[in-house]
This record gives structure tokens, sequence and C-alpha cells, in this order.
């Protein structure tokens, strides 16, 4: 019996807020754990049933296997990258950073950088 729960566990895949992602945001400065969870919070509310695990040191959440966005720490803000291309990221307001084909970044410094509506929509569009 214990052998059959041990091997179901590996299989499980790592949900939202799971420990990969706790043990990051944990190491994180107070203030910068907290804007992190709240960035999380949206992802889980977007996207409910994205996986979670770490690449390159970072929680990168995906969906059917796809990227949707990663968070990360920085020295003077948190980022949440969006993998999307940018035409599906519309950005009026020129807040995403970033000049790749397939992803941009929005850096958040303090809790008011936190624009849930335009976060929201840009994590579907990442995940659509």
């Amino acid at each position: 019996m214990a052998a059959t729960k041990t091997a179901a566990k590996k299989a499980a895949p790592k949900k939202l807020g799971t420990s990969a992602d706790d043990r990051y945001f944990a190491d994180q400065s107070p203030e910068k754990r907290a804007l992190l969870e709240k960035l999380r919070a949206l992802v889980i509310k977007a996207v409910p049933d994205a996986d979670v695990s770490i690449k390159w040191g970072v929680p990168f959440y995906q969906r059917n296997g796809k990227n949707v966005c990663a968070l990360a720490s920085f020295k003077d803000h948190v980022g949440i990258n969006f993998f999307a291309s940018p035409s599906a990221l519309p950005d009026p307001q020129k807040k995403l950073e970033g000049s790749g084909k397939s992803n941009r970044m929005l850096k958040v410094r303090s809790a008011a950088d936190i624009d849930s509506a335009s976060i929201t929509r840009w994590l579907k569009a990442a995940a659509a």
C-alpha cells in the first residue's frame, strides 16, 4: 500500500501554492514576499489549473505544458513575466517591458503597481 501512495505522489503534478513556489517566496524579504503572494493570487484566480515548477531558480506557472508566466524577485522590484506574443498582450499604458518575440515583464515595486484587471487579462492571454 505504501508503495502505491509513493508512486501516486511522484506522478501528481505540482499545483499552485505547493512547496516549490512556497519555498521561493519564503526566501524573500517580507515586502517582496507580500508582492509575490499578491501576484500568485492573481495567477491562481486567472489560471486555476496551472502547474508550478522551479526553472532557472524561479517559479514558472504552466498550463498543459505551456509556460504562462514566471514570478521573480530582483534587487529593486519583483517581476511577472508573461509568455505570449506582444500582440496578445495589449498594453496601452506601456507598463510591460521587454523587446523579445515571446514575452514581456511587468516590474512591481509596490502594491500600487498591481493592476489586477490588466494582469488578469495578460494571464488569460498567455494561457490561451
